[in-house]
């Protein structure tokens, strides 16, 4: 059987890839970074991203770890093009996609494993009950209950305040029933990352944090697996002691209020009920129209917040470094 030719493999391979194909042993190197640079890794940022909405939280030095195991493999897999026709990536960005998701699962199944049995449980129930119903929409998995499967406007949190939960609700034992609960109640589909994190918060489902903070900031969500009372009332004395600092150290700290395990604190003030939408808007001297469109893109990077503010950026970290340890003080009282 002859070898198969340049001409054949090509037309195997997704058309971005025929450059690669071509390339002599001097230029692979070259096309290679620049398929991940102009394609892989805008997608790879773009489905990160998604994942950090969802409630995934991922720190910094996890995300390069993530996007360097998903770049070696790209490569590995990119540089075994010419050998075989069974290496053949007929659709770069899906290939890039599912890699993608994929390398990110593996993380948070080892990082995170309560929440990643919670989504296991959550599918499972979702799929096997006929009252209930999950389905892609576009780049949204979607829930809802059985009869509105297939609709498209789906809210990417379920519109509830988790602390009125029903006893329906609370009922971990019977999943099915507690999930019908809550969709008759919020009345429309919801993500499924969303139902996710109403779900660990309403069943306190919470991973042991990865290690100490610098305002033990982890440790309220955390603590909602010993009592979700006691969590609500270290965030309710976080709220009263921010609520006190200057008008510019409030700002700097609640659009980048994460902890070193990037849980977004500030979204999670207003998640369990300690704060409205509209008082978090108020205490940053925004309209709820602006904090609305930089909601989904919290915590924001300190380039970001000087921009917003008018100042430089290490004045942002300036103010946020002098009302962290403002909080501290009082916190530790």
């Amino acid at each position: 059987m002859s070898p198969i030719t340049i001409d054949e493999l090509t037309a195997l391979n997704d058309p971005r890839l025929a450059g690669l194909l071509r390339s002599s042993d001097t230029e692979i190197d070259q096309e290679i970074e620049r398929l991940i640079v102009e394609i892989a890794q805008p997608l790879i940022t773009a489905i990160a991203g998604r994942a950090a909405r969802g409630g995934t939280a991922i720190s910094p030095q996890d995300a390069e770890d993530i996007t360097g195991t998903i770049h070696l493999r790209l490569i590995a897999k990119l540089r075994a093009l010419s050998s075989s026709a069974d290496e053949a990536v007929r659709d770069l960005e899906r290939y890039v996609a599912t890699v993608t998701t994929n390398v990110i699962n593996d993380h948070l199944r080892k990082s995170f494993p309560q929440r990643a049995r919670l989504k296991n449980r959550l599918r499972y129930t979702l799929t096997h009950d006929s009252r209930l119903g999950l389905w892609q929409t576009g780049d949204t998995l979607a829930c809802g209950l059985g009869t509105w499967r297939e609709v498209a406007d789906v809210a990417a949190e379920v519109p509830l305040d988790p602390a009125r939960a029903s006893g329906t609700m609370l009922d971990v034992a019977h999943p099915a029933d507690a999930l019908v609960d809550v969709f008759e109640r919020a009345r429309r589909a919801v993500a499924f990352d969303g139902l996710v994190t109403f779900t660990a918060t309403i069943w306190n489902v919470f991973d042991a944090p990865a290690r100490e903070t610098e305002l033990r900031l982890a440790e309220a969500p955390q603590r909602a697996t010993v009592d979700h009372l006691e969590t609500r009332e270290y965030l309710r004395a976080l709220w009263t002691e921010v609520r006190e600092l200057r008008p510019m150290q409030r700002k700097a700290l609640l659009l980048n209020l994460r902890s070193s395990d990037a849980v977004d604190v500030t979204a999670l003030l207003v998640l369990t009920g300690v704060a409205s939408f509209d008082e978090l808007a108020a205490v940053l001297e925004m309209m709820p129209e602006e904090l609305a469109a930089v909601w989904n893109e919290l915590p924001l990077d300190d380039l970001r917040i000087a921009a917003m503010l008018g100042v430089t950026r290490q004045q942002v970290i300036n103010l946020r470094k002098s009302a962290r340890e403002r909080l501290t003080r009082r916190m530790a009282r």
